[in-house]
């Protein structure tokens, strides 16, 4: 697999296992939804910026003499 796809979804699970550990605890999770939900959406960002940045040195790579 990829490093765009393995990366951002091993950390979201270590974040989403944080949440979840605490959520058993406490019951926070309802109160940390919001935060979790950010979280997801800054581990999309990082997948895809991954992704861009791999496609770009593949680019880089067939350009060159």
């Amino acid at each position: 697999m990829k490093k765009y796809i393995i990366l951002p979804l091993v950390l979201f699970l270590i974040g989403l296992a944080v949440y979840v550990f605490f959520g058993i605890t406490d019951n926070a999770w309802k109160d940390n939804l919001p935060n979790i939900l950010i979280f997801l959406i800054i581990i999309a960002l990082l997948a895809w910026a991954l992704k861009k940045k791999d496609y770009l040195e593949k680019k880089r790579k067939n350009n060159q003499f």
